[in-house]
């Protein structure tokens, strides 16, 4: 067994492939190989032009190349294949990835075996000699048939890719055969990984481990970006979601065209049940339509398109990632939150409830072209720790969460959700874990970038006044898609939660209970009369005094309001004083804990908090009716005050399906009628 150790810095993961270069390259080099390069599923012959060779026919063993406005031959398939001592025969082309800019090295499979049995169909081939057996690629999941390989991507430094190579130079397929897991340490050594797709299912179609369509990682051993995940706004996935849509290419790195950052792969079969697409256009994630077949091979002018789409490879930059962190929480600067609780304008201490959401600083495109090599989840501690990098996670987001995707694959951004471009599907796999490029493939259409919205009903649902506060821990925490080890771990952020409203009595029964209640009484000075739900006037304006208490842990304010007799709609009751000629002084419509000098109201609300019967405030519905009618005294009739105690608390609210998000102030109103007999 050969073992190999190396020391690298853990927070730089870098892309196997650099930008673009304008260097001019010789034939032998890849002369005209910039841009995307790409293979066809069938052969065709050019109607008006031919190749740098002279001949017009291009095979499906041949590279491609489309860099935005034509299509050139790269390499023959006899030129992929020079380092083998084989026939003149094609033998396919089903995957490829370049090792560095200038693609003198690349890596690829075919569709062929080698008759001298050189290398297999499922065998991933490199341009040096080197061939990697199928066995090896899948030896962690405990494969040892051929199964095929569809799509491939390299993943690490340039330079350690080379080692990489070297170290394999003289290790043949028959030992790699023998001993596999030479590869994975030899992977693992130089931080390097091997992105892939099968032609099979494996192990059965009834139970897959991983499906055709699925993209695999051969270090880790596990599903780097599943077929559902890919193409979430289809029904991909067996035998869950109902179709396994395939594989045949992947890859991301700079555009062709725009210059920006890009994911594309191909599918093995089309969906023109629905006139999306067919297997040989360049798709985006989702699906979105990237590139029609027509418009790669449109300057080798054939007989015909839709002649199908089986290797992409497109170059990125080497860029190291930077560590993402939670910014606003429903909302709410992490700045102004302190102590678990808000600090907003005009309102302090406030808690949350109801649906949390929670935001963050990510990595971009143009900052890190290798997003699709990562992934991100925010994670809980709600009293149990926080989850272990392996475990599932304990944040649990909505379901059936749908986000708007650009529809229209010209400039011009069409974002405006219709039958033909709804909101796709956008969930995290079975641990909390969202791909950074899935986050990020949203972006133009300047939907809310949520990283996760919680539901925190169940928390906090019982909490008293004076009762110790409810609070929970949030992570932002980034990895390498499937890693044990976190690539970054975001400072923990802490939040107070309630979900406790205001209780009401149970009954109008005396003294009243819960939280929220009101009686009436008669003002001091006043010679009306209460009894029961019955006011009679007296000689002078009637003024009652609305008894009563509005209790809550993070009490706010509470308001008062009236209706009845010819008044028309509900009236606000404001804080005032009598003069001694009766007259009401109208002050604000609020009772709150602001600072003002409302001795009858603390932070914990009424007071003192036992007390049912603090004074509210005195109501003179005389002045009252008559200010509300234009000169009009109270008549017979029924009447009806009520109280409605608000609470600091943010309470969240989210529309999964339309992906909105909203707050509000959670209250509970208390009313009381009563008949009035004039005096």
């Amino acid at each position: 067994m050969l073992l190999f150790s190396r020391r690298f810095a853990p927070t730089t993961l870098l892309c196997l492939s650099f930008f673009l270069s304008n260097a001019s390259l010789s034939y032998a080099q890849g002369a005209g190989c910039e841009g995307l390069l790409l293979s066809t599923s069938e052969d065709f012959t050019m109607q008006q032009s031919e190749g740098p060779d002279g001949n017009p026919i291009v095979s499906d063993g041949d590279l491609l190349a489309f860099n935005g406005g034509t299509t050139t031959i790269c390499r023959r398939n006899r030129d992929l294949l020079q380092r083998f001592d084989i026939p003149r025969v094609d033998f396919g082309l089903d995957a490829v990835a370049a090792l560095d800019r200038e693609r003198e090295i690349l890596a690829f499979s075919t569709e062929l075996d080698d008759p001298n049995e050189q290398f297999g169909a499922g065998d991933l081939i490199f341009t040096t000699g080197l061939v990697i057996p199928n066995s090896a690629l899948t030896q962690r999941f405990d494969l040892r048939h051929d199964i095929g390989l569809d799509a491939v991507s390299l993943l690490g430094r340039p330079a350690g890719w080379r080692e990489f190579i070297e170290k394999m130079g003289n290790v043949s397929r028959r030992e790699l055969q023998a001993q596999p897991q030479i590869v994975i340490e030899l992977l693992e050594a130089f931080e390097l990984d091997i992105l892939f797709s099968t032609e099979g299912t494996a192990p059965t179609v009834t139970a897959p481990a991983f499906i055709d369509g699925d993209l695999l990682s051969v270090r880790s051993g596990t599903i780097f970006r599943s077929n559902q995940t890919l193409l979430p706004s289809l029904p991909a996935g067996i035998p869950s979601k109902g179709v396994d849509f395939g594989l045949d290419a992947y890859t991301f790195g700079v555009d062709p065209e725009t210059g920006g950052p890009s994911e594309l792969m191909s599918s093995e079969i089309d969906m023109r049940a629905e006139g999306l697409y067919t297997d040989g256009d360049a798709l985006q994630p989702g699906p979105t339509l990237r590139f029609r077949n027509e418009v790669l091979l449109k300057s080798l002018l054939p007989a015909s398109f839709d002649l199908g789409l089986d290797a992409l490879h497109l170059t990125a930059g080497e860029i190291a990632c930077g560590a993402p962190s939670i910014t606003r929480i429903s909302g709410v600067d992490i700045t102004d939150i302190i102590g678990g609780v808000a600090q907003t304008p005009g309102l302090s201490d406030r808690p949350f409830g109801g649906s949390l959401r929670i935001q963050g600083a990510m990595p971009t495109w143009l900052e890190c072209p290798i997003l699709p090599q990562y992934e991100f989840r925010i994670e809980l501690n709600d009293g149990s720790g926080f989850p272990a990098i392996g475990d599932p996670n304990t944040l649990a987001v909505p379901t059936n969460w749908r986000r708007q995707l650009d529809g229209n694959p010209s400039p011009i951004i069409d974002c405006a959700p219709s039958a033909s471009n709804p909101r796709q599907l956008y969930q995290p796999d079975g641990n909390g874990w969202f791909n950074l490029a899935d986050y990020r493939r949203f972006d133009e259409c300047g939907e809310d970038a949520s990283l996760a919205v919680w539901n925190s009903s169940a928390f906090a649902a019982s909490v008293e006044a004076g009762d110790p506060p409810v609070t929970v821990q949030f992570r932002l925490v980034m990895r390498e898609v499937g890693s044990a080890v976190p690539f970054s771990v975001s400072a923990v952020e802490t939040v107070r939660l309630d979900n406790n409203n205001y209780a009401l009595p149970a009954s109008k029964d005396m003294p009243l209970t819960g939280d929220v209640s009101m009686t009436l009484g008669v003002a001091s000075g006043s010679d009306a009369q209460v009894s029961d739900c019955d006011v009679t006037a007296g000689s002078s304006d009637v003024i009652l005094d609305l008894l009563g208490r509005a209790r809550d842990q993070h009490f706010w304010r509470y308001t008062l309001r009236w209706t009845g007799g010819n008044v028309v709609g509900w009236q606000s009751i404001a804080p005032n004083d009598r003069d001694g000629g009766g007259v009401v002084q109208p002050l604000d419509a609020v009772f709150d804990n602001d600072g003002s000098d409302r001795p009858q109201i603390s932070l914990g609300g009424t007071v003192p908090g036992n007390a049912t019967n603090v004074l509210l405030s005195e109501f003179n519905i005389t002045q009252a009716h008559i200010a509300a009618t234009g000169g009009q005294p109270p008549i017979e009739c029924g009447y009806a005050v009520e109280v409605t105690a608000w609470d600091r608390t943010i309470v969240g609210s989210f529309n999964a399906p339309n992906n909105i998000f909203g707050t509000t102030t959670r209250r509970v109103s208390y009313p009381l009628a009563f008949c009035f007999q004039p005096g």
